[in-house]
């Protein structure tokens, strides 16, 4: 089956709410804005989604949450998350007035051949640890915190791409090169056991819901894959798997080109009432109850 559709920029400020600075004529390859306009009128927690492009965001002030596949990841002042885009995610909740950065950037905007390297290098290191997130320390915040505000400045003056290209390649660079002075990550063999669990899921999760399957696919029981599910992150097998399921039903759910019943064919189900049963186990609500609630009846 194939993926969910994914939002292009265009179509962005259905996700929060939020106008966007559209009336540039590289949006769709770019942008870069205030975190300030979630302060104001933005709806969360967001739809759950995949994009178009990559994004990012940078914390100056507050606290923000967001949900990437089935995960839960916290950002805070100095912080820097980085998504490719097909990972779906969602923003739940923000503490505090928020300030910093959001940035989007489509894979053909980064032209130069370096930073294409050092942007895949990124998101290796990125699938190897499980965590988007960026912890800098504080020379490195301090130059990735001027360069995003140089490229603000250069965005609203509407500067043109190379310019922003130059700049968005060094931050890319900072990343990588920040990424060099850590230590090698060292995980126990439940810990990279259930990483490639969770790798699967994300791969596999149209296509399949069983836990013998994964388990399968593991070379493990499934009562072996149940043990490590819990001993690493407190939760079932089965629950990490229908966090999933229910995020990934969200976020077809919110594109008003598919009903209910070809959501829950793309996802698997056979039978449209055990998929309606299902999303109300986990969510409280009916498919078409979620769709009213976020104005898609």
């Amino acid at each position: 089956m194939d993926r969910i559709e994914e939002f292009k920029p265009d179509n962005f400020k259905k996700i929060i709410n939020v106008d966007r600075l559209a009336t540039k004529g590289i949006f769709s390859d770019f942008v870069i804005e205030s975190l300030t306009s979630l302060n104001e009128t933005a709806i969360l927690p967001s739809v759950p989604h995949r994009k178009t492009v990559n994004d990012f965001v940078f914390i100056t002030k507050g606290e923000l949450s967001k949900m990437v596949c089935s995960d839960v990841f916290i950002l805070k002042s100095g912080m820097l998350m980085l998504l490719p885009a097909y990972k779906i995610r969602t923003i739940l909740k923000k503490t505090g007035n928020i300030e910093g950065f959001y940035g989007h950037f489509s894979d053909d905007f980064i032209s130069d051949l370096s930073s294409q390297k050092k942007l895949k290098e990124i998101y290796n290191y990125i699938e190897l640890i499980y965590n988007p997130i960026f912890s800098f320390d504080k020379e490195a915040e301090n130059r990735i915190q001027y360069l995003l505000q140089q490229l603000f400045l250069l965005y609203e003056k509407d500067m043109g791409g190379s310019l922003l290209k130059s700049y968005l390649n060094t931050v890319l660079h900072e990343i990588a090169n920040f990424i060099q002075t850590l230590p090698s990550p060292v995980f126990s063999p439940k810990e990279a056991l259930i990483q490639r669990f969770r790798r699967l899921i994300t791969d596999n999760i149209q296509e399949t819901h069983k836990i013998q399957v994964y388990a399968e696919m593991l070379n493990i029981t499934p009562n072996h894959l149940n043990k490590c599910a819990r001993s690493v992150t407190g939760k079932t097998a089965s629950a990490i798997i229908n966090e999933a399921l229910t995020m990934e039903a969200k976020a077809l759910l919110s594109l008003p080109n598919h009903t209910v019943s070809e959501t829950a064919f793309v996802l698997g189900f056979e039978d449209v009432s055990y998929f309606s049963r299902f999303f109300k186990k986990h969510t409280n609500l009916q498919p078409s109850e979620y769709r009213k609630k976020i104005d898609l009846s």
